[in-house]
């Protein structure tokens, strides 16, 4: 890992930033194999679902990485933490049940994920914002479709530029949860650097105009933040208050050797609970 460039300048300036070679080809294709053989287990107990009324049908999983017996040291390896570190320029690490993986293409189109998403005169935009959110996508999207867009500098404004995040197997991309994102992003075949922003767009390409890769998406999310009040309002506000993370945290269920390598590892592990 200190080989690896983590430019925290460049993430601070533009609202996001693409570690390049964190993970070799052959970890990724494990976790490839690793992230069906859960799918399967999570079919066992119940835990898949798909949201309806998409034509394409991506399958998502109750519960975080960490409950997930053949993911969890995904989320708590050296190299995402130190990234995480890095960036939010902290030892002092909180994981708060905030993390995923998902299976095929799913839902587009820029949006945030802070608690002030259109007011930039709200608490969010006050201060230093401690949220982070890093995705391993399992497959090449520098030269595919099914990649991430980023709206550079709009962690501080209410636009920006919109880019390609060209991760190639083994990148590891981070953004600040009020940097204008989306995922899911539509490669054109014969332009492949032209983006797509006007929303409802992209799901209007048709197959052949896409550039589509053979392997199918796979990607891991998960969020690291600092004690702060901005944690605080983001546990209260959206985590307690939103019936399909309630379910999520219902279904994350932590083993004790997994909590244990947390706390080996200085990440502290905090499962919120709405009062009663």
């Amino acid at each position: 890992m200190s080989n690896v460039l983590i430019d925290k300048k460049k993430f601070d300036n533009e609202g996001y930033l693409l570690v390049e070679h964190v993970f070799s080809a052959a970890e990724i294709e494990q976790f490839r194999k690793l992230a069906y053989e859960q799918y399967e287990i999570d079919k066992s107990k119940k835990l898949d679902y798909q949201l309806p009324n998409l034509p394409t049908k991506a399958k998502y999983n109750k519960g975080d990485l960490l409950s997930k017996e053949k993911l969890s040291h995904v989320l708590l390896d050296d190299r995402i933490l130190q990234i995480a570190r890095t960036i939010l320029n902290s030892n002092d690490l909180v994981y708060f049940g905030d993390s995923s993986y998902q299976i095929g293409t799913g839902l587009r189109g820029f949006h945030r994920d802070n608690i002030d998403r259109t007011d930039l005169n709200g608490p969010d935009w006050q201060g230093e914002y401690t949220l982070i959110r890093l995705g391993i996508y399992l497959q090449n999207h520098k030269d595919y479709s099914g990649g991430l867009k980023i709206k550079t500098g709009s962690h501080k404004n209410a636009d920006g530029k919109a880019v390609f995040v060209d991760n190639e197997v083994g990148d590891v991309a981070v953004w600040n949860l009020k940097t204008l994102h989306s995922g899911n992003a539509v490669r054109l075949r014969f332009f492949p650097g032209v983006s797509i922003n006007k929303s409802g767009r992209e799901g209007m390409v048709p197959a052949f105009l896409k550039k589509d890769q053979q392997h199918e998406r796979i990607s891991f999310f998960m969020t690291f933040a600092l004690r702060s009040s901005h944690l605080d309002r983001y546990i209260n506000e959206y985590t307690l208050k939103r019936a399909e993370m309630t379910e999520h945290a219902k279904a994350s269920v932590y083993d004790s050797k997994v909590l244990e390598l947390a706390k080996q590892k200085h990440v502290e592990i905090l499962k919120p609970v709405a009062s009663s």
